[in-house]
């Protein structure tokens, strides 16, 4: 008679427990099933629902847990703004890239203005040191 019984109430567990035979808990620690609106909250004030999930015990850290659509969403909001980063990383080393060259192009034309200001003082100090009108064009380049 107790058979039946045992049987009964075997059949009343729900199957989601029975589906979770190879469910364990690292030592120290207890799993908990959550159902819908419930949360588990640690000593540590950490609360999570029945979206969380720990998904590798090298992924949990101090948090412990994350929900699985804000994984989704953090890795695509990373993803947008690591692509935006080096598009700016990109536009940064060309900005730096024309601002040498405008920096060598400045440095030449300032080697060019000092070469013509030499080659004017020159003149003038010929020009000024001429005492023939022969000597004032043989100062001309």
């Amino acid at each position: 008679m107790r058979l039946p019984l045992f049987l009964a109430a075997l059949a009343m567990i729900p199957s989601a427990v029975i589906g979770q035979q190879g469910f364990s808990c690292s030592y120290g620690d207890q799993g908990a099933c959550l159902g819908y609106g419930e949360t588990v909250c640690s000593s540590g004030g950490m609360c999570v629902d029945q979206n969380a999930a720990c998904f590798s015990s090298s992924q949990c850290n101090y948090e412990g847990f994350t929900c699985k659509s804000n994984v989704t969403e953090c890795v695509d909001t990373y993803d947008r703004l690591l692509n935006e980063h080096n598009e700016l990383v990109r536009n940064y080393n060309t900005l730096l890239d024309d601002h040498r060259d405008l920096i060598d192009d400045h440095n030449q034309n300032l080697i060019v203005m000092r070469r013509q200001q030499d080659s004017l003082a020159d003149i003038e100090t010929c020009l000024i040191y001429a005492n023939t009108l022969a000597a004032a064009q043989s100062c001309a380049p």
